[in-house]
């Protein structure tokens, strides 16, 4: 993948508990993960929830629409081209990998089994299979410390294996090593591995190392030889009868050469053996999960051949060096801390965070532009119309509660103000420009064609009003057409219909002050729908919103109050979701 950082350096001269002596990495390739995993996975999650992701017939994958608009908002800049040069589904982009990993995490589901559809099918199908988002378990996971979340993702990669999928045997998103040949693994060795053992046992001993430190991979490798031969493999596996004979290594190959059936065998007998084997598993597993959460930076080196000048399959001895991150360290030792979060006078926000806070971003995106990000901090500004949104659409929001709820720092006195001042001005309300106001009870086709407004029996708004004002004409209806100015509307003729204020010549004596006054009242038909959860409120109130439809939202009864004119557009989302859900609507007696 292009997307990671490479340079060259030197190393420090510290030596850490394994008494491992540092290593110059001059002349290397180093190369660490410069993409926001963390970020990516709440990227993923948050467009599912969204929309309607349907996966494909055959095969099971994602649309390559879904595909590209993901690849568009994930830290992978890389990640359109990948997806639009893919030439089949065995190669893997950046989207594919999330997408793995969130299933994996449990955050989304859908059908991975499938169905054969006759007799002559030779592989499963997937018809209908749209990702839903498990949100019992999503939010059970935001709630979590950054700490435990760091953890539940590490042991969930961890925990992920095979013997099919394992570091000897399948690639991760950044490994550049070659893998052995899975010939004979479901009956050799592979399937008597313990790999979430081995995994938390590697982790444990890279805990010892200092950060920011360049060590040998080859030390590190000698020094398992040494104290722990037997953190893969066990002295004794139980391997099936027919490799039994084959030893520790059964079906463990090496090959030399262009072809892969030149096959040769490891031997326990053999002086190398434990190089050959463990030492490339340990080489497999730095560039797996810790270079893919980046708990660290590898450096490569050239092939190792043969001894008759041959190239050697898998390469041996190619990751060199490796050096852990300070991050990593804070993860094993328990210290990772929650966010920091300083709002400026400026109404800047500052987020800075060992890995991506996502329950404190969910909370100020909805508030604010996005100045600038990358994995350790991340700015970001108030903005006064989206705060209005947000206010207007929950009467309940406090922001500047919530801003003192997030924030390290005691807010500034002018934000504070600011920001109540917004609150006091946050009725929501609709300006129409170019449209018109048609008074009257005109009850013509071409009316209700241009209506976009019924605002009382006799009020309506409408769309292209010069043009309907000549339909009026045409039918003799003897309309009467005011332009306002735009600073102020317009008072009407004295001997204009309406209920508006018109022009007098004079003032009106005393005495007819006194006679009654003449009122016309008008009514509106408000329909309040009561929801028996909040998710589904939230998906009618936003698309309630998308029409322009003035709503009012009361969340202790779960339901949303709206004129009835708008009642069309909750039946098409009835229709839209009828996938998820079945729904009945019935008058309340």
């Amino acid at each position: 993948m292009v997307a990671l950082t490479i340079n060259h350096s030197n190393c420090s001269d510290k030596y850490n508990y394994m008494k491992l002596k540092p290593f110059k990495v001059k002349g290397l390739e180093l190369v660490s993960n410069s993409l926001n995993l963390r970020r990516d996975i709440h990227v993923f999650v948050n467009y599912v929830q969204e929309r309607a992701v349907k996966r494909s017939h055959r095969g099971n994958n994602l649309s390559k629409g879904d595909a590209i608009r993901l690849a568009k908002l994930m830290s992978d800049p890389e990640a359109v081209k990948e997806v639009k040069e893919r030439e089949d589904y065995f190669s893997n982009t950046w989207v594919d990998d999330i997408d793995a990993l969130v299933l994996q995490l449990g955050f989304v589901n859908y059908n991975t089994e499938g169905v054969y559809m006759g007799y002559s099918s030779v592989e499963p199908s997937y018809p209908d299979n749209y990702v839903k988002v498990d949100k019992k378990a999503y939010n059970k996971f935001l709630a979590l410390s950054l700490q435990q979340q760091e953890k539940f993702i590490l042991d969930t990669l961890i925990d992920n294996y095979s013997y099919t999928r394992n570091e000897f045997l399948q690639k991760m998103p950044f490994n550049f090593l070659d893998k052995f040949d899975s010939h004979g693994c479901a009956v050799g060795i592979m399937p008597t591995i313990e790999f979430a053992t081995a995994r938390r046992f590697m982790f444990k001993l890279l805990k010892d190392c200092q950060s920011d430190v360049w060590y040998s991979t080859a030390a590190l490798v000698q020094y398992l030889k040494s104290h722990h031969p037997f953190f893969l493999i066990a002295a004794k596996p139980k391997l099936k009868k027919n490799s039994m004979s084959k030893g520790r290594y059964a079906n463990l190959y090496e090959h030399t050469g262009s072809s892969w059936g030149n096959r040769l065998p490891v031997s326990e007998s053999d002086k190398d053996a434990f190089e050959r084997v463990e030492g490339r598993y340990v080489e497999r597993f730095l560039e797996g999960i810790p270079l893919l959460l980046g708990y660290v930076e590898v450096a490569y080196g050239d092939k190792t051949s043969a001894k008759n000048g041959e190239e050697l399959f898998p390469a041996l001895n190619q990751l060199q060096a490796f050096r852990m991150k300070p991050n990593f360290l804070r993860v094993m030792d328990g210290t990772v801390v929650e966010p920091k979060v300083t709002v400026q006078p400026n109404f800047e926000i500052h987020v800075e965070s060992d890995f991506y806070p996502a329950q404190t971003l969910n909370a100020l995106m909805p508030l604010t532009n996005v100045i600038s990000e990358d994995p350790s901090s991340i700015l970001l500004k108030l903005n006064q119309k989206k705060t209005a949104v947000q206010l207007a659409t929950d009467e309940h929001l406090d922001i500047v509660k919530l801003l003192r709820h997030i924030s390290n720092k005691a807010l500034p006195a002018n934000v504070v103000t600011e920001v109540e001042e917004w609150a006091g001005h946050s009725d929501m309300f609709i300006l129409y420009d170019g449209f018109g106001l048609l008074e009257g009870e005109a009850k013509l086709t071409v009316v209700n064609k241009l209506m976009v407004e019924q605002i009382a029996p006799n009020l309506r708004i409408v769309k292209k009003p010069s043009e309907l004002f000549v339909q009026l004409e045409q039918a003799e209806l003897a309309p009467l057409q005011v332009r306002h100015k735009n600073d102020a509307l317009c008072t009407l003729p004295k001997m204009a219909k309406t209920v508006f204020p018109k022009k007098t010549v004079v003032a009106k004596k005393q005495s007819q002050a006194k006679k009654r006054k003449q009122v016309t009242l008008t009514k509106q038909v408000m329909v309040t729908i009561h929801f028996p959860d909040k998710e589904l409120l939230d998906i009618f109130r936003k698309d309630l919103l998308e029409a322009r439809c003035p709503l009012e939202v009361v969340l202790t009864k779960q339901s949303i109050i709206f004129p009835q004119a708008y009642e069309k557009h909750v039946k098409d989302t009835i229709k839209r979701i009828n996938k998820e859900y079945q729904i009945q609507l019935k008058n309340m007696l």
